[in-house]
Order: C-alpha cells, then structure tokens, then sequence
C-alpha cells in the first residue's frame, strides 16, 4: 500500500474515532452542533468527494467520504436526541441558502473544478453558523472532535496525490476551517 493511502486511511479514521465523543456529548446533551451546518455539510461533502473523484483524485478524498458519513450520522443524532441548534438568526438560513446554491451550481455548471470550488463555498457557507455559534459559545462544542478532525485534515494533507488544485483545495479548505473551530473552542481566539 502506498504512503498516501496509509495517510488518506489515518485521516478517514480520525475523523471518524473523533465523532465518538461528539456522539457521546449528544447523547448527554452538553454538546449543541448546529443542525444546518451538519446537514449541509452531509450534503456538500459528498458533492465534493465526487467532484475529486471525477477529476482523478484518489486517496485525499477518502477523508471527504469520512466526513460525509459522520456530518449525517452527527445531524440524525442531534436530531432524535433533541439537543441540536437548528438556528440562531436568519443568517443562518440565508447562509444555508447561499449553500444550497453551491450546490445547485454544481448540479447545473457540470465542470468538475468549478464544482470544487462552489462545493468548498458551500460548505463554508454551511459552516460559518458553527463558527459563529462556537465563537458565541465555546462550550456548546465537544473540543476533543475538532482536534480530531484537525489532526484528519493534518494527515488528508499528507494523502494528496499532487499539489494540483483539485486535489489538494478541499483537503486544505477542510484543516484551515477545523483549525478555526478548534481555537474557538479551546477559547483560543476569544470574544
């Protein structure tokens, strides 16, 4: 096996030994996720790994298959176990809108790199309600899961194949926009 693969197969299972104490959280109701962020995420996520897969990446995208199951899992738990935050304000709303037009871009626009790009804005989009609910509130996020998924992010970066953009902008995207939420979290970068 090959040293991206090791490396695509370490982050992919970060991510997913990581969501266990955010799952536990949950079930405790200490931990709140944002629901629109997860379900968009759930989505996006999954429209990336294909973009990636279309233009010929292989092992980097495994971390982007992880994510995509564990934003679903994370969203129907919150969910059932009643302890997510579904909104905030109408900017989350309208964030989430400006998501699913990445994604309505990606289905219409049919070019795999211009999709990577409305996927990678999207998910931001998704994911500014999370930063800015985190930044509200630090203890309303499990901070053992973002130092999980930014030690996935850390060794997705190991797993790209080449430096070419479509292989290496979500993987990159994914560790800046967890790092982000682990200082928030960690009340590194405070109020």
């Amino acid at each position: 096996m090959e040293i991206k693969a090791i490396f695509g197969l370490i982050a992919s299972g970060f991510v997913l030994v990581g969501s266990i104490p955010y799952l536990i959280d949950i079930h405790h109701k200490t931990a709140k996720p944002h629901i629109l962020s997860w379900l968009g995420w759930s989505l996006i996520t999954a429209l990336g790994a294909f973009a990636m897969l279309a233009e010929g990446s292989t092992w980097s995208s495994a971390i982007i298959w992880a994510n995509t199951v564990m934003c679903m899992v994370i969203a129907l738990y919150a969910i059932i176990r009643r302890s997510g935050v579904w909104s905030t304000t109408v900017y989350d709303y309208v964030l989430f809108g400006l998501g699913i037009l990445g994604l309505v871009l990606w289905q219409s626009l049919n070019l795999p790199i211009l999709a990577l790009v409305c996927a990678i804005l999207a998910d931001l989009f998704f994911g500014l309600p999370t930063i800015i609910k985190t930044y509200r509130d630090p203890s309303s996020e499990t901070r053992l899961v973002w130092m999980f998924a930014t030690l996935s992010g850390l060794s997705g970066l190991f797993a790209i194949g080449t430096f070419a953009f479509y292989d290496a902008a979500y993987p990159i995207y994914l560790f800046c926009y967890d790092v982000t939420v682990l200082l928030l979290a960690t009340r590194l970068i405070k109020k």
